[in-house]
């Protein structure tokens, strides 16, 4: 089986920002090595590892993501992701476009794309205003789309960040700047097993807790499942637990008795498939049927992609976040700050009471221009008003 698979990572300037002792950017490294290398470039993979591009303009080369295959040498990948350089600002969905363009163009089995970033898209674009429905619908909701928010602390970018993985019908994971390094990668570990990418068996417990009071099975029996079908299926040493008539059940072993006695016993699969695909699990049971499916054109299970409605919404100050402070043409101002209005052409002038800082403001037609003009390539320095 051949995957097709898109490794985007975060070259932003905020990358270098620090959480606790260590730069993002090496705890993206190490995340790399320990979790994410290990389950792909695996026979049959071919991987595509893609910086983002250095501008907003999808039109001009500069602003193309860059690229380099990798085939399955997860030793040679590694080896390029120590040596990126975090210089830029997060032209994130301009760059997940280009993924998005590379899997249409690539023939394979699965499609997979892997984002890591530590912000929010910086060129205040929306994701639908690129990838339109039609695009989603033929191609992109039958791939598998994790992405990776590393200590995202702004509330309105962890929301918009998840809110264009939803509309990619894909997930998103958060891992925080209080998690410890276990923490992250347990939640590193799981998404990917979760969303398709990991092929390690068996698969995770969906649970291993369940809310609700203790029930007698004068009380299970009205379920459709009896006392001897239970019996029976603890004698198949498949439930874990034994039942007996006079002890109430827990709610986390009846979670797993409806998880068996659904496969068991209303399937109507052949006892010799429902023991193949048991063996893909792991003892106790605790899975449920809206967590995991049987997709049996790959004979495996699979982890049903829990999906938010969230909207995407304006959020200026992401440019503040990727710490750059350059303004330089191509084009138009590419990367500016956060007061700036591509829809405008602008002059600067002096602050009425603060000599040493400068105001951007619109020139209308009508209006005089002023003596000082911004030219494409002058560093300012902009002031909220």
């Amino acid at each position: 089986m051949k995957r097709y698979i898109e490794i985007v990572y975060d070259n932003s300037g905020s990358m270098t920002d620090r959480i606790g002792n260590n730069a993002k950017y090496e705890i993206a490294q190490e995340l790399s090595k320990k979790e994410i290398l290990p389950v792909i470039a695996r026979k049959g993979d071919e991987v595509m590892l893609r910086l983002l591009g250095e501008g907003c303009n999808p039109n001009t080369s500069k602003s193309e993501s860059l690229t380099k295959t990798y085939g399955t040498n997860r030793k040679e990948m590694l080896t390029r992701i120590k040596k990126i350089t975090h210089d830029q600002l997060t032209p994130l969905f301009y760059t997940i476009l280009d993924s998005i363009e590379a899997c249409k163009k690539e023939i394979a089995d699965e499609y997979l794309i892997f984002v890591l970033t530590d912000g929010d898209d910086t060129c205040r674009v929306k994701i639908e205003e690129l990838i339109d429905q039609d695009v989603i619908d033929k191609y992109v909701k039958f791939y598998k789309v994790l992405l990776v928010q590393l200590a995202v602390d702004s509330k309105t970018s962890s929301n918009n960040l998840t809110g264009f993985t939803s509309y990619l019908g894909g997930q998103s994971i958060l891992l925080g700047r209080n998690d410890s390094s276990s923490t992250m990668r347990n939640k590193m570990k799981k998404a990917l097993n979760t969303s398709g990418f990991s092929l390690k068996l068996p698969l995770e417990h969906c649970y291993e807790s369940q809310p609700g009071f203790d029930l007698s099975w004068e009380e299970i029996e009205p379920l459709g499942i009896d006392f001897h079908q239970a019996l029976l299926l603890h004698n198949k040493e498949l439930l874990s637990w034994l039942p007996e008539s006079s002890k109430q059940v827990t709610a986390l072993e009846l979670a797993e008795l409806k998880f068996l006695f659904g496969l068991c016993f209303k399937s109507g699969l052949p006892d010799e498939l429902v023991l193949t695909m048991l063996a893909q699990l792991k003892k106790p049971y605790y899975y449920s049927h809206d967590c995991i499916y049987w997709d049996f054109a790959v004979a495996r299970w699979e982890y049903f992609i829990p999906q938010n409605i969230i909207n995407q919404v304006e959020n200026p100050d992401a440019r503040n976040e990727d710490g750059l402070n350059d303004v330089y043409e191509e084009n138009d101002l590419h990367k500016r700050l956060e007061t700036y209005d591509d829809r405008q052409i602008y002059k600067v002038g002096y602050a009425e009471q603060e000599m040493l800082a400068f105001v951007l403001k619109p020139q209308v037609a009508s209006e005089k221009p002023w003596d000082i003009e911004l030219k494409p390539g002058d560093l300012v320095k902009f002031k909220k008003r």
